[in-house]
């Protein structure tokens, strides 16, 4: 029978519910379940057809499970109903058949106010299904038994309260469906005649992974940022600066540092202020009035040739300083900063 949960065996002391309990010569599985409600116990227990235990501990088990059709002993307040057997206990969740409730487990069933009986007239409930990160709630009603267009189930949008769905007499739920959310509420209503038995819904929540973010191409082209101080023949004997920033191309995202963005802007700076350099340069030579050119020329040792330092920048690799002495003026053009290297600071 939809909502129980098994068949156990009761040797009697103590019983598998030792909380408050009853007799009745008049008890169906509801007004049983609805005793352990109203005293704020979890499940509800009936055995030999008249007698009702309630309790909170999960371990009604404990004496051992019997077999379905030991439970058989009609209720005997509705012979359509089982009420356990002789030293045989059927137990519920108090749940079952209550008026509204809370739900947040990944699968659960819920049942119309006082399921399995009849439910009564003039019934508004409401119960919520909430499951944070869901991202959609499949329904199936495993029964649907309301027969008057008056009386309805509806689930609306949690955080809306918008109507999503209405169910009823002349409209009867598909076999399942999902709605694409993680917050929903299901609304029962019923007027004052033609009751019937109600409905069992069960709902399945669903957790989706987030998708897995691509990554990024990486640059194919090598980005190659050149300045070279080109001075009057005049100064060919001064030292010069050449930067070379390279990044390496088809490389993983993965492998570069994200330190190299800021490497490249550093250099990038450097060579903005060679550029005004050479500016600033080209300008004291044209006017010669700037006393550090003869300083330099005071201060050059004689039959010493020029110097060009080339510093090499490979971002996650290596920085590399290279020295080129120049023979002469005549040999200005030889200046590959690649013919000899003097220096490498690997970076890792």
């Amino acid at each position: 029978m939809p909502g129980n949960l098994g068949c156990y065996k009761d040797h009697g002391n103590p019983p598998p519910l030792t909380g408050a309990s009853k007799t009745s010569n008049r008890l169906t599985i509801q007004t049983c379940i609805s005793f352990c409600r109203s005293q704020r116990f979890k499940f509800a227990g009936m055995e030999s057809g008249y007698a009702c235990f309630c309790g909170n501990s999960p371990d009604y088990w404990k004496y051992g499970e019997a077999a379905s059709t030991e439970c058989n002993s009609v209720c005997f307040g509705d012979h359509t109903q089982p009420c356990g057997g002789d030293g045989r206990i059927i137990v519920f969740d108090t749940l079952v058949g209550a008026c509204g409730g809370n739900y947040s487990a990944m699968t659960s069933v819920v049942y119309s106010p006082d399921f399995p009986d009849a439910y009564a007239t003039g019934r508004v409930c409401y119960w919520t299904i909430r499951v944070p990160g869901a991202s959609h709630i499949y329904f199936s009603f495993a029964l649907f038994d309301i027969r008057d267009s008056a009386d309805m189930v509806e689930l609306l949008d949690g955080y809306t309260h918008r109507v999503l769905v209405r169910f009823n007499g002349r409209n009867r739920p598909p076999l399942s469906f999902n709605i694409s959310l993680d917050f929903v509420i299901l609304y029962f209503f019923s007027d004052r005649v033609n009751q019937a038995q109600g409905f069992a819904v069960l709902y399945q929540a669903v957790k989706e992974d987030p998708p897995q973010e691509r990554p990024t191409a990486n640059q194919t082209l090598a980005e190659v940022f050149t300045e070279q101080a080109n001075l009057s023949v005049s100064a060919a004997r001064s030292s010069k600066v050449l930067y070379v920033i390279t990044t390496s191309p088809s490389h993983p995202p993965q492998t570069v540092p994200g330190w190299t963005v800021y490497g490249l802007a550093t250099l990038l700076i450097l060579t903005v202020t060679a550029v005004i350099a050479k500016m600033l340069l080209h300008i004291t030579f044209k006017s010669h009035r700037v006393p550090a050119l003869g300083d330099l020329r005071d201060c050059r040792q004689p039959g010493t040739s020029g110097e060009i330092w080339s510093i090499f920048y490979k971002p996650s690799t290596s920085i590399s300083i290279f020295k080129k002495k120049l023979k002469g003026q005549s040999q200005q053009d030889d200046r590959n900063p690649l013919e000899q290297g003097v220096g490498t600071v690997g970076l890792r």
